[in-house]
């Protein structure tokens, strides 16, 4: 019985991660929203770079995601989805990306991002190593500059509402 609470719990614990790992930073130290975000993005890609080089892998090619002439995407721009897309991809000797597979969504809608970025992951290559890793991962996250209340709305619905660019703002490599 013990054991069987303690695997709930552990994988309650484990499926939290991906729901908390992708919400809005605190921007109240940076003085725009963009400032932020950059970031909060660079800290990521820095953070992911470097375990890659601690296991003696790092890029070759990146390609950035396409989300041009998507139709669904666009519409999902402009409505703001937001959330965050988890993918999992295995990096071969010779440098190429193998068995992709997105891993976690954080939400239904905003799967609707993951096909331009599963295209992009596919072309990234690696500096070939006499090694294969297996089990990689990589995160992009949506999220919209959030609106500035009036005073006028209650602070929960301010909240919620979002304004902004329509262009995502993704994880992405320089």
């Amino acid at each position: 019985m013990v054991k069987r609470v303690l695997i709930a719990a552990s994988m309650l614990f484990a499926s939290q991660a991906f729901s908390l790992d992708w919400q809005r930073p605190d921007c109240s130290a940076y003085e725009s929203f963009s400032e932020c975000r950059n970031a909060e993005k660079n800290a990521y890609r820095q953070s992911k770079q470097q375990e890659f080089r601690e296991k003696g892998l790092s890029f070759w090619y990146y390609e950035r995601p396409d989300f041009s002439e998507n139709d669904a995407v666009e519409k999902a721009l402009e409505d703001k989805v937001e959330g965050a897309l988890f993918f999992s991809f295995d990096v071969e000797k010779n440098g190429s990306v193998s068995g992709l597979t997105l891993k976690h969504k954080t939400s239904e809608e905003v799967a609707v991002y993951a096909a331009p970025l599963l295209a992009a992951i596919k072309n990234w290559q690696f500096v070939p190593a006499e090694t294969s890793w297996k089990g990689l991962e990589w995160r992009y996250q949506f999220y919209f500059e959030p609106k500035a209340c009036d005073g006028e709305e209650p602070a929960a619905a301010c909240e919620n509402k979002v304004e902004g660019n329509t262009e995502a703002n993704t994880e992405s490599e320089s």
